[in-house]
C-alpha cells in the first residue's frame, strides 16, 4: 500500500536534535552479578556515546557483556555503579526510581527484543493501540500514528490478525511499531532479527534504515551477523566487560584486526586483542617508547624484579630510602623501623 507523506510529516513529527548533543552517554558502566558468594562481573567499566539519528551496533563473543550493556543504557537493569544519561532526562537514570525511568522512556527508547512480545489474544492494531494507552498517548494521537505506522512498516493489511496467524517478520513488524508509537529518539534491541531468515531479517534491517532516515530515529543494537553490522554508522566491539575497538561499516565480523581501531577508554585503559598477543607468544609486560609521533611497544618477556638471586634489604615506609639492615630508625627522616613484609624488597 503506498503512504501518503504528508501523514508522516503530520502525524509522526522527526527529532531535530542537535547533531552535537549526545542522546545517550553510558560512563564508566561497572556491572556485577553475585550468585551465593561467586561474584561475575560482566562490565569493567563501559564508556560509550549515541548521537541522534546515528546507528550504532555493539558486537562480541558470547559472555562479553552486549546483552548486559543493553540492558543498563535501556533503564531495564541497574548497574552496579557508573552512569547513564537520556537527553529528555535531567539526572543521571541509575540514580532514579524506576517509576521516573519508566516514565521517560515512554518518549526516549524503544526497546526490541527477540520475542515480539505481543500479545496473542489480541490483533496488531489493538496491540499498537495498547501500548499507546499504556505509555499515556492521548487517544486521537494514538489512533493517528497507529494508522500511520501500519501502513508505513506494510502490515496494513495485518492490522485485524492475531499473532498465531503471523509470519516472522509481520510479527517483527508489528512489534516495532508498538515501540514506535510513542515516537521515542532512538531503538535499543538484542539480536532483534536473530531470529529470522536471512530474507525476511534483509527486509527488517531496510525497515531499519528507513526508520533511522525519515523518522530521524537512532539504532542501538547488539548484533552476532555480518549481515546486520554491514548496516551500521559505527560498530563498538566488546570482550570481556570492556570495549576494545570501533569499527565502521566496512566490517568483516571474521577478520576483524583489518579495521578495529583500538579504544582508549575514560580509565586510560587499552586492550590488546588476544590474537595480536598470541602472534606476540603472550608477553605480560611492555616497555613503551616514541617516536615520530608513534607509540611503539616493545615486549619484555624477563623483568628483574623477580626475587631470584636478590639479596634482602629494608626500605622506609615514610620516605622509601634504602636503610641498613638491624637499625631502629631511618637515617635520612628519622622514622622508627620495623622489619614487617610492607617493609622488605629485594636488590642485587
Amino acid at each position: 500500500m503506498a503512504i501518503n507523506a504528508n501523514l508522516s510529516k503530520q502525524e509522526i513529527e522527526t527529532n531535530n536534535d542537535d547533531d552535537l548533543v549526545p542522546l545517550l552517554v553510558a560512563e564508566d558502566i561497572i556491572k556485577i552479578y553475585q550468585t551465593g558468594k561467586i561474584e561475575t562481573q560482566a562490565l569493567r567499566g563501559v564508556s560509550f556515546k549515541v548521537k541522534p539519528r546515528e546507528k550504532l551496533f555493539l558486537i562480541g563473543p558470547s559472555g562479553s557483556g552486549k546483552t548486559t550493556l543493553v540492558s543498563v543504557v535501556a533503564g531495564i537493569t541497574k548497574p552496579t555503579s557508573g552512569k547513564v544519561f537520556w537527553k529528555n532526562l535531567s539526572k543521571d537514570i541509575t540514580r532514579s526510581t524506576y517509576e521516573e525511568i519508566i516514565k521517560a522512556r515512554r518518549t526516549f527508547a524503544g526497546v526490541i527484543f527477540q520475542d515480539s512480545k505481543l500479545l496473542p489474544h489480541l490483533t496488531v492494531k489493538e496491540n499498537i493501540e495498547l501500548a499507546g494507552f499504556y505509555a499515556k498517548v492521548k487517544q486521537k494521537v494514538v489512533k493517528q500514528r497507529t494508522e500511520f505506522l501500519l501502513k508505513f512498516l506494510g502490515i496494513w493489511d495485518k492490522r485485524s490478525k492475531r499473532e498465531d496467524t503471523l509470519s516472522g517478520g509481520e510479527k517483527k513488524r508489528a512489534a516495532i511499531a508498538t515501540t514506535l508509537i510513542t515516537n521515542p529518539k532512538i531503538l535499543i534491541g538484542d539480536e532483534p532479527t536473530g531470529d529470522l531468515d536471512v530474507e525476511t531479517a534483509e527486509s527488517i534491517l531496510d525497515l531499519f534504515d528507513r526508520i533511522n532516515v525519515e523518522l530521524g530515529v537512532a539504532i542501538c543494537i547488539v548484533t552476532h551477523s555480518q549481515q546486520v553490522a554491514a548496516r551500521a554508522n559505527r560498530i563498538l566491539e566488546l570482550r570481556d566487560g570492556v570495549i576494545i575497538g570501533q569499527h565502521g561499516s566496512q566490517i568483516s565480523l571474521r577478520k576483524l584486526e583489518n579495521s578495529r581501531l583500538l579504544e582508549i577508554d575514560r580509565q586510560s585503559r587499552i586492550v590488546l586483542p588476544k590474537s595480536v598477543l598470541q602472534d606476540m607468544h603472550s608477553p605480560k609486560h611492555f616497555s613503551i617508547t616514541t617516536e615520530n609521533g608513534k607509540i611503539i611497544l616493545h615486549p619484555v618477556y624477563k623483568t628483574d624484579f623477580e626475587p631470584n638471586n636478590m639479596t634482602h634489604v629494608t626500605t622506609c615506609t615514610m620516605c622509601g630510602n634504602l636503610v641498613k639492615n638491624k637499625v631502629k630508625f631511618c637515617d635520612h627522616c628519622g622514622a622508627p623501623i620495623t622489619d614487617k613484609g610492607e617493609n622488605n624488597g629485594f636488590k642485587k
